[in-house]
């Protein structure tokens, strides 16, 4: 890259080639989520399958993460990661088409079947991917590598919601004796197809040899690191359960309290993810020039005030500027809760060490899914007691600040060992 361009973005060009391979494939299956989420539900309303019947489906995917999250992270732990990331990126979208076309004959088991293993790859997936980045990159380029990793899902949303919008807006093509209706079955199925290429991507990549420290048995965690992830996952407790009382519900609060339809609703998401996307790229400034606490803390309480302030438009929703406020408050939120993402998982990744990195994601993906699941069935009771979505969003911001505060500890002990390094290089020499 030029000389002339800032030093920030000179760090992003100078990444290992390997890290490009891997954002491309993380980009690729992300497309299939964005589908999963755009379409997925109105495919299985449209065959006509009840709310039970799609939510029982749904939740086979959170079943594999939960129970067999543990189970995965200590069996990747001391392993090369290469070949089970092909393996999943190939497994996850087959069966992410072959569910599509089991619910199209009318094969509810083979469906279900098709989501527990879609469940499985993109567990596999999660828990092997920022362990293999770390591998890769050098300790000082962690940053821009993990910012770059999560601006994938961003990325893949706009990109995503644009194709999706765009074949809807096509509806039926015809070209001779070819027809195409573009409904949700073909758009699932394209975005889809589009994630087989992830595999492609990731059979390119270097394949580290791992930690020389790890158990020698797979299902041993030394005795020493149970605190220290015990320490960890407290904060992702906390803030998953908080992000799932509100965050998944966002969409019901813009429609019940300011009457949004979901194609003004869809619009605010995407200015948020191009938000997201552009503010990605700046963790890793924010990071060197305010430390853990700026990236962190300082990005989450901001976020946190955010939501809050919309929250309270219900409050106020007979006023003109109500909606406004909330919308903005919305756009501005997800963009600064993300920005904590990479921050998070760099702090985490340092604090547990290299030996329990893949437990750590593991156990990441069995909290948050187990979190969401809990905070749903707590939200439902919540609104069915009329509980006003302001008060739930305040009890969130609690959590929020809570697991927030909870990182400092963690920052502390990298800060004090990052200074014990410096005063023995300068000793040495």
């Amino acid at each position: 890259m030029n000389a002339s361009w800032p030093s920030w973005l000179q760090r992003y060009a100078d990444l290992p080639r390997g890290i490009l391979w891997l954002a491309l494939g993380q980009f690729l299956l992300n497309l299939i989520h964005t589908a999963h989420f755009l379409l997925l539900n109105l495919f299985l309303r449209a065959h006509e399958l009840d709310d039970p019947t799609i939510a029982a489906l749904s939740s086979q995917r959170f079943v594999a993460t939960f129970f067999l999250a543990l189970p995965a992270g200590l069996w990747l732990r001391g392993r090369k990661l290469r070949r089970p990331l092909v393996i999943s990126a190939l497994l996850f979208p087959l069966t992410a088409l072959a569910s599509l076309f089991a619910v199209e004959w009318e094969s509810m088991r083979a469906a279900n079947l098709c989501f527990l293993l879609m469940g499985l790859a993109a567990l596999l997936l999660n828990v092997g991917s920022i362990p293999m980045a770390l591998r890769i990159v050098r300790a000082d380029q962690a940053s821009e590598c993990l910012s770059l990793l999560f601006a994938t899902w961003a990325a893949a949303s706009i990109s995503g919601g644009l194709l999706s919008a765009c074949l809807q807006a096509i509806g039926t093509f015809s070209w001779g004796d070819i027809h195409l209706v573009f409904d949700e079955m073909s758009t699932l199925v394209i975005l889809t197809c589009a994630g087989l290429g992830a595999a492609f991507f990731y059979a390119k990549l270097p394949d580290p040899a791992p930690d020389a420290h790890a158990p020698g048995r797979w299902f041993q965690i030394h005795r020493e690191d149970y605190p220290k992830l015990w320490r960890t996952l407290v904060p992702s407790i906390i803030i998953a359960t908080g992000a799932g009382l509100s965050i998944q519900f966002l969409n019901l609060f813009f429609h019940s309290v300011h009457d949004v339809s979901s194609s003004q609703y869809s619009l605010f998401g995407t200015i948020s993810n191009v938000l997201v996307l552009l503010a990605g790229i700046f963790v890793p400034e924010i990071k060197r020039r305010f430390g853990w606490h700026g990236a962190i803390i300082g990005v989450q309480s901001a976020a946190v005030a955010l939501l809050v302030l919309m929250g309270l438009t219900e409050l106020m929703r007979g006023h003109a500027w109500a909606l406004p406020l909330a919308a903005f408050c919305f756009m501005l939120r997800q963009p600064l809760m993300s920005m904590a993402g990479p921050a998070i998982s760099e702090l985490t990744m340092n604090y547990v060490g290299d030996r329990n990195r893949e437990l750590m994601s593991a156990c990441n993906g069995a909290v948050w899914s187990g979190a969401w699941w809990l905070a749903a069935r707590l939200f439902q009771l919540l609104r069915s007691f009329e509980i006003p979505y302001w008060l739930i969003f305040l009890t969130t911001a609690l959590l929020y600040l809570v697991g927030t505060l909870s990182y400092r500890r963690m920052i502390r002990h990298l800060d004090t060992e990052q200074d014990e390094r410096k005063n023995a290089d300068s000793v040495a020499l």
